[in-house]
C-alpha cells in the first residue's frame, strides 16, 4: 500500500497506485485499437488463451503483473470502502474520546490482518485518509491506547492478586496517566457502574427505614446514570427492583415487618421503579403465593428434623406437604440441596 501524504489530498492518494495501474491499462487497450485492422477485430473473435501459440500465449511474467494489479485494486477497494464505512458510522461523534476509541480498535483488526510487517503505518495512513483533520489527535490516542494494552497483558497476573478496590485504584490510576481527564469519557459506563456501586454499599450501611431507601436509592440511580436512567428505569426495572431488595439491610428489615406492610413496601418500590398497576397486582399476587409456599416449607423442615433418618416416612411427610413436588424435593435432598434451609428473600424468592 502506498503511504499517502497529510495532505487534503491524501484520501485520493490511497488509490494511487491501483489508479495508475488502470490508467496504463487504458493507454494500451488504446494503442491496440488504433493500429490494428478493423476488418481483422470484426471478422476474427478473440481466441481463448489455450488455443494460443507459445509464442502468442501471456508470459508468466505478465500474468504475474495482471494478477497483482487485480489484487491492488481489491485491497484498495476494501479500504475505501471502510473509510466510507468509519466517516458514515462515527463521523459526527468522531471529537468523543470513546468513539476514537472504537474507530482505533475497529482499524487495528483491518490493517494487522492484511499488513502484519507495517500495520502501524498502514494504520495512519487510514487514520489520515478517514479523518484528515484529527490524524494527531487520533495517533496519539493510539499510541496510549497501545501502551495500556500492553501494560494490562504484563500485569494481568498481578492484578489478578489484588483486592477488587486495589485493581480498581491500580487501573484507575493507570488510565488517568495515559489518557488524563479522557480516561472517563473512554470507560465512561465502568466509571458510572463503580459509582453506583458505591453508593449502594453506603446505602447497605445505612440504619434508614426502607421506604426512605427507596427514595434514596432513586436518587442514586438518576445520580449515577445522568444520560440514561430513564431508559434504566423503562426498560431494566425488574434488575433494578432485584438489585435493591439484595441489600441484606433491606431484607432484615422486610422480615421484621408484618405480611401486609411489607407488601406494602414492596408495591410502593416497584411504582417507584415504573411499574404499572397491572403489574403491581401481579407481583404482590405472587409475593402471597411465595410466602405460603415458604410457610408450607418451613413448616416440612421442622418435621423432617425430627424425624429419624427413616425414608418412608421422610418420603411420606414430602408426598404430604408438597403433593406432585415431591419427587422433586426427594431429588434435591438426595443431591445435598435443602431449597427450605436459606432466608426467603423477600420480593425476589
Amino acid at each position: 500500500m502506498t503511504k499517502i501524504t497529510t495532505t487534503p489530498s491524501r484520501r485520493n492518494a490511497v488509490l494511487i497506485t491501483g489508479g495508475f495501474a488502470l490508467v496504463l491499462i487504458s493507454a494500451v487497450v488504446f494503442w491496440h485499437g488504433r493500429y490494428s485492422s478493423d476488418d481483422a477485430i470484426q471478422q476474427t473473435p478473440p481466441a481463448p488463451i489455450s488455443a494460443l501459440t507459445p509464442a502468442q500465449q501471456p508470459t508468466p511474467a505478465a500474468q504475474t503483473a495482471t494478477s497483482t494489479l487485480d489484487a491492488l485494486a481489491q485491497r484498495n477497494l476494501e479500504e475505501e470502502e471502510l473509510i466510507g464505512y468509519l466517516q458514515r458510522t462515527f463521523g459526527a461523534h468522531i471529537q468523543h474520546p470513546k468513539v476514537q476509541v472504537q474507530v482505533l480498535e475497529k482499524l487495528m483488526r483491518f490493517v494487522q490482518s492484511r499488513y502484519p510487517d507495517n500495520w502501524r503505518e498502514q494504520l495512519a495512513i487510514l487514520i489520515g485518509a478517514a479523518f484528515p483533520d484529527l490524524q494527531d489527535t487520533l495517533m496519539q490516542t493510539f499510541a496510549a491506547l497501545e501502551t495500556y494494552t500492553e501494560w494490562m497483558n504484563t500485569e494481568r497476573y498481578a492484578l489478578m492478586s489484588l483486592s477488587d478496590a486495589e485493581k480498581r485504584t491500580r487501573l484507575w490510576q493507570k488510565r488517568e496517566a495515559l489518557f488524563g481527564e479522557r480516561a472517563y469519557e473512554i470507560w465512561k459506563d465502568q466509571w458510572q457502574a463503580e459509582q453506583f456501586q458505591d453508593r449502594l454499599a453506603d446505602l447497605e450501611q445505612s440504619s434508614a427505614p426502607v421506604e426512605e431507601k427507596i427514595a434514596q436509592y432513586k436518587q442514586q440511580i438518576l445520580a449515577s446514570f445522568p444520560e440514561k436512567a430513564e431508559h434504566l428505569i423503562t426498560n431494566k426495572k425488574q434488575e433494578l427492583t432485584d438489585r435493591f431488595l439484595s441489600l441484606s439491610s433491606v431484607q432484615k428489615q422486610l422480615r421484621a415487618m408484618p405480611p401486609e406492610q411489607r407488601y406494602s413496601q414492596l408495591r410502593h418500590l416497584r411504582k417507584e421503579l415504573g411499574m404499572d398497576e397491572a403489574a403491581l397486582t401481579r407481583w404482590e399476587d405472587l409475593d402471597k403465593t411465595r410466602d405460603a409456599r415458604r410457610a408450607n416449607g418451613d413448616a416440612y423442615m421442622t418435621q423432617r428434623q425430627a424425624l429419624t433418618e427413616d425414608p418412608a416416612r421422610i418420603q411420606a411427610l414430602q408426598r404430604r406437604y408438597f403433593g406432585n413436588e415431591a419427587d422433586i424435593i426427594a431429588a434435591e435432598e438426595a443431591s445435598g440441596y435443602f431449597r427450605f434451609e436459606s432466608s426467603q428473600q423477600y420480593g425476589i424468592n
